[in-house]
This record gives structure tokens, C-alpha cells and sequence, in this order.
């Protein structure tokens, strides 16, 4: 679906649509509209492209600073959407980058990791604030055991989703996302409309049935490869992630 149709879709659901079922500007507008299409394209993506990781992930840099604990990756992954994977070098004599693994930092406290090490490092996501940009950035920090003691150029490799460019006019699509999925932007889009129209409780029924369709979406993806059709579920402790996500 273009943006137009799935404004359109959207109208439908909040019951503004004129007689041809085309969007019309109302208690909704059309800014609102577009808006609310774009963040929940962001939104059912991101769900996607995390269970199909090897389509969607690329590839980014950062130097490492000697006992610097937190890093973004800048210009050199300014459509960061989630992170895939983490690797560092510890030393300028390594060859090869060593996994780290993602923790929550509540859990890490919670049961006793402070023990991690260089050699199972761990890290946390983090959101930092851009005062440049006035933005909030996706980052990574390492716990007091794990942070590089040297400094390395390109020391930090993050594989990670790219954000998708936002659709900007009528005639743009969601790109990348098959169109069985674009109901769901208007899905989710309605919810935002249901609630600044008052109606709390259609909002939240229809919250429960996005959530549900994603995760049994995740659950029986049929993703083709070129060898054979291959089952995708998400993990567990990235459904968890989400869910944490403030739509």
C-alpha cells in the first residue's frame, strides 16, 4: 500500500472517511495521520526485520577510547533502529572482534554478573541524548569489567537494523515489508487516533490485537531462502525488549 492507501485504511478504522473512503482532515488531522503511519511502519519493521536479522542488518564502526564505558556510532549509523550484534578488540594486536553479549542492566545487578569479564564481555543498550541534534541516540555501554582498555581505531563493530526512511509522500511505501504486513501500520496507527478521540477502551482492545498478531506473526513466519522454507521465532529476550519499547 502507498502512504494514501494506508491513510486511507487508517481513516477507516477511526470511522473518518468520507463517502468514497478516502481519509478526510477532521477531529484527526492530516499531520497527525502521517505521523502515526510512520512511527508504527517503524514500528512493525522493526518486529520484521529482527526476526529475519541477516536481510536487514549492516555494518558500523566506532574507535575505541582507553577506559571510555559508553559509545554511539555517530554518522556512521545515523539509522541505528536495533542492535544486532557487538564486538570488540581489547587489543591492537587482535585480529578478530570478541562477541559481546547484550544484558539488561537491571538483570545484570539483579543476580550477580559483576563479575563479567574481557573474555565474556556483556554490554547494555543505552539511549543518549544528542545535543546537536536534540535527539535521543541508540548506544551501547560496557560494565566496569569490560570497558577497552586501549585505543583502538574501529575497536568497537556493531552489526545493526537500519532504520527505514520515512514515507514522505502519498505515493511512497513501506519499503522492505511485505504488503501482508502493511495492515498493521494502519493497525497501529488507529490506536494513536482511538485515544486522542477518547475512546480508551477501542484503543486498548485494538493494542491487544496488534500485540497478538505481531507475536504470532514472529512466531509462524514462513521466511524463504534460497535453499529451503525456514521457520522464523523470535527469542524470547527480544519479545521481552519490545515490549519494553515505548510506542
Amino acid at each position: 500500500m502507498t502512504r494514501e492507501e494506508l491513510k486511507n485504511d487508517f481513516g477507516s478504522l477511526i470511522n473518518q472517511v468520507d463517502n468514497s473512503g478516502e481519509f478526510v482532515t477532521s477531529f484527526v488531522t492530516d499531520t497527525e495521520a502521517e505521523k502515526w503511519l510512520n512511527d508504527y511502519y517503524q514500528e512493525v519493521y522493526k518486529w520484521y526485520a529482527t526476526a529475519n536479522r541477516d536481510r536487514f542488518t549492516t555494518t558500523a564502526y566506532a574507535n575505541t577510547v582507553t577506559d571510555q564505558s559508553i559509545y554511539t556510532f555517530g554518522g556512521d549509523a545515523i539509522d541505528l533502529l536495533a542492535i544486532a550484534w557487538v564486538g570488540l578488540k581489547y587489543s591492537n594486536n587482535d585480529t578478530d572482534y570478541r562477541r559481546v553479549e547484550k544484558m539488561n542492566k537491571a538483570d545484570y545487578y539483579d543476580t550477580g554478573y559483576e563479575k563479567a569479564t574481557k573474555t565474556s564481555p556483556i554490554y547494555f543498550e543505552k539511549q543518549i541524548y544528542n545535543t546537536s541534534s536534540g535527539h535521543y541516540e541508540l548506544g551501547v555501554e560496557f560494565p566496569e569489567a569490560c570497558i577497552p582498555e586501549e585505543s583502538i581505531t574501529k575497536g568497537l563493530k556493531v552489526m545493526y537494523i537500519e532504520r527505514p526512511a520515512r514515507m514522505e509522500e502519498d505515493t511512497d511505501i513501506p519499503e522492505k515489508l511485505p504488503d501482508e504486513l502493511h495492515k498493521y501500520i494502519s493497525m497501529g496507527a488507529a490506536v494513536k487516533g482511538f485515544m486522542k478521540m477518547g475512546e480508551f477502551a477501542k484503543a486498548e482492545d485494538l493494542t491487544a490485537w496488534f500485540d497478538r498478531a505481531m507475536l504470532g506473526f514472529m512466531a509462524q513466519e514462513q521466511s524463504l531462502s534460497s535453499e529451503r522454507t525456514k521457520r522464523v521465532k523470535m527469542p524470547k529476550r527480544d519479545v521481552v525488549n519490545f515490549y519494553r519499547y515505548d510506542r
